[in-house]
């Protein structure tokens, strides 16, 4: 089954979404942007691929912080 991790990372002053190294979008708020790649990783799982969102914020190694199948959608936090 295909992996697809959906990665949030700073970038600049900004928030971005990644998806296997290729720029998707740009965010003011890491809120925005972890919702953003959320909806994305869930349509995505919809279509029977694994997907999943990773943290990134430069101090410590990546954060799981959604995964298709096992946090609810939409997210409750």
């Amino acid at each position: 089954m295909p992996q697809s991790d959906f990665h949030v990372v700073r970038k600049g002053l900004d928030w971005a979404v990644s998806l296997h190294g290729v720029f998707l979008a740009a965010f003011e708020t890491q809120r925005a942007a972890l919702n953003r790649a959320i909806d994305a990783a869930h349509q995505v799982g919809m279509k029977g691929h694994e997907a999943k969102v990773l943290l990134l914020d430069g101090h410590d190694s990546p954060e799981t912080r959604w995964v298709f199948g096992r946090h609810p959608y939409p997210p409750t936090a």
